[in-house]
């Protein structure tokens, strides 16, 4: 493990830490007057003080003789009764989910008290490899948000040699020790591949070794993994999780020595069931952690990243330091970094948050190694934009823009009844369901019945240019325009569109080439609705704020024009072509069947 530079120090540093604190010489910042979260013990300190030298804490607690730390350059900081916290720590999030560059990210996370993340750019990395993770780690080397990064370790989702899908890259052992060197680097990304671990998988297990050799952490990702299974996965040397979605499940990891971080992102709300967790056991504080694994832009504005989490919890009982705990020395704990983060107290990183109050944590004033980037909600700090590169910048290539007429599917029959395998969905749920139902042809095509809420889809390799397109029908997505296109397509993130028109799909593939991604909502021909998404096809380059309204402004529109939930089906249709949650799903190459790993036939003969 290869930390950022933020987190070394020398002989230099120690000395001014201690010549600091002993009055010997002046402080940076001094900030007094403050109620102190203590997250290590679970106490809150009245009338306490803060004292920062250079980018670390030197000292805090209470201090009788406070002008021993404050020259003529001191700043002092009157914390007004406030409540003082260590900034919030995300041990588990794909940055990519907001639709925002890490840069865009840092700007909002930031605000709200967030100063650490551990980021799986597992999304960038199906697009451009094990170079859009060095892209990830280069840009977060000078944001004042610690990003560490998780190299992906299932990239691509599906193993090549099952033909299932036109996959973009590999991130193979090899590309695993070359990232594990960089700085910046702490953990091998969540290990998704459960089945490859249960049956010893040596190729699996060979990337956990190369990230034991060099000293990272090792994400899990083991949902409904009980008993024996479970505890096979954590032989394989995994030690974290953050997919439980039932109690007993989430108790069970816990005993057998497990991180379990407890999620609550945008589109996976598991707080509510995993509250006992909290609040009926007394589980060490560092076993447990706070995750948002994925959060939009839309939240991250309107409600925040960890201090909502945090605020949620205290809404449902939790007590509110425990609740910090969750969010500051447990993830910490857990990322092997407590002696630099997750606590306001000496030769900490000076990463510190005040909120008026305690009961709902609202920051407005937020240090990030020792350097103010938010006083009293505003900003102090200028973001630099990150210079991407153009591969970075068009990832959109196919052969060509299908015509109307090849996004429905033919038969040798003209006429007539068929028996048609589609792909039936619920909006907001990862999962699909295997669906018969019979469709008319006319002209030798399968016909689309919007009455019964079955439309077109397709998915276009987008990566190599190759042609090759997989069609199909989905069923229950309730999208009553005419077609919805978008480079989100987890996990290998091809060009997938649905709609009931023809014309409209055609249209709307051919906007998303000419923006080079994103999402775009066409009906009657009219373009209703973009999102250029211009990094990898999955990150607008635009600031946070012109992404918000962006986003808002077509969830407007579907939702006065159609009724529509935006952010339901959208997510719902970005995972109709992940091809390892059961039960069908379509890729660039056809229908596959997920239990059996094959392909399947759209007509049933």
């Amino acid at each position: 493990m290869v930390l950022p530079r933020i987190f070394h120090y020398d002989v230099d540093e120690r000395i001014s830490l201690i010549q600091t604190i002993t009055g010997k010489k002046p402080a940076d910042i001094v900030i007094s007057n403050v109620n102190l979260v203590l997250a290590p013990t679970g106490e809150i300190l009245d009338n306490a003080s803060i004292i920062i030298s250079g980018k670390r804490i030197a000292g805090a607690g209470k201090y009788s003789e406070l002008h021993r730390f404050i020259g003529k350059n001191t700043l002092v900081i009157d914390g007004e009764n406030n409540y003082a916290m260590p900034g919030f720590i995300d041990p588990h999030i794909h940055i990519e989910s907001s639709l925002l560059t890490p840069h865009g990210f840092a700007k909002l996370a930031l605000k709200h008290g967030t100063t650490t993340v551990v980021a799986d750019p597992h999304e960038i990395g199906n697009v451009l490899g094990s170079r859009g993770v060095e892209i990830f780690i280069d840009e977060a080397r000078n944001l004042p948000l610690k990003i560490l990064i998780d190299i992906p370790s299932c990239v691509p989702a599906t193993d090549p040699s099952y033909g299932l899908e036109t996959t973009a890259n590999i991130i193979g052992v090899d590309e695993v020790e070359k990232l594990a060197a960089l700085e910046g680097t702490i953990g091998l990304g969540e290990v998704m591949d459960f089945i490859s671990i249960l049956n010893a998988n040596k190729a699996v297990l060979e990337k956990i070794r190369v990230a034991h050799r060099y000293g990272l952490i090792v994400n899990g990702h083991a949902p409904l993994l009980r008993g024996a299974e479970l505890d096979a996965y954590i032989d394989a040397g995994i030690w974290s999780d953050h997919e439980s979605t039932i109690y007993e499940e989430a108790l069970e990891k816990a005993r057998k020595g497990m991180y379990v971080f407890i999620r609550e992102g945008s589109a996976w709300k598991d707080l509510k069931a995993l509250l006992p967790l909290i609040k009926d056991h007394s589980i060490d504080h560092r076993f447990l952690s706070f995750a948002s694994d994925d959060i939009n832009v839309v939240d991250l504005m309107e409600k925040g990243h960890m201090d909502r989490i945090i605020n949620i919890a205290i809404e449902y009982g939790v007590d509110p330091v425990k609740a910090i705990q969750l969010a500051t020395i447990g993830p910490a704990t857990r990322i092997h970094l407590e002696d630099h983060v997750g606590v306001v107290g000496p030769a900490r990183l000076a990463d510190i948050v005040l909120s008026k109050n305690i009961e709902y944590i609202k920051p407005h004033t937020v240090i990030a190694s020792g350097e103010i980037i938010y006083y009293k909600g505003e900003s102090r700090k200028t973001f630099n934009n990150y210079k991407y590169p153009e591969e970075a910048l068009n990832t959109v290539k196919l052969a060509k823009t299908p015509g109307p007429q090849e996004f429905i599917p033919r038969i040798n029959n003209r006429e007539g009844i068929v028996e048609v395998n589609i792909i039936g969905v619920t909006p907001g749920s990862a999962l699909t369901k295997h669906v018969v139902e019979e469709l008319a042809v006319k002209d030798y095509k399968v016909l689309a019945d919007p009455s019964r809420d079955i439309i077109y889809a397709a998915v276009i390799d987008r990566h190599k240019a190759s042609g090759s397109m997989g069609k199909g029908f989905i069923k229950g997505l309730g999208f009553k325009a005419g077609a919805i296109a978008q480079t989100i397509a987890h996990d290998t993130h091809n060009l997938i569109v649905a709609g009931n028109n023809p014309e409209d799909m055609s249209r709307a593939v051919k906007r998303i080439v000419e923006i080079q991604g994103g999402i775009v909502v066409v009906d009657k021909g009219k373009i209703i609705g973009e999102l250029p998404l211009r990094l990898a096809g999955l990150m607008s380059i635009e600031e946070p704020e012109t992404v918000y309204e962006k986003y808002k402004k077509i969830t407007k529109e579907l939702m006065e024009r159609y009724g529509l939930e935006f952010e339901s089906f959208f997510m719902t249709l970005a995972l109709v072509a992940l091809p390892v949650i059961p039960e069908i799903r379509l890729t660039d190459k056809g229908l596959v069947n997920v239990r059996e790993a094959k392909l399947m036939p759209l007509i049933n003969k």
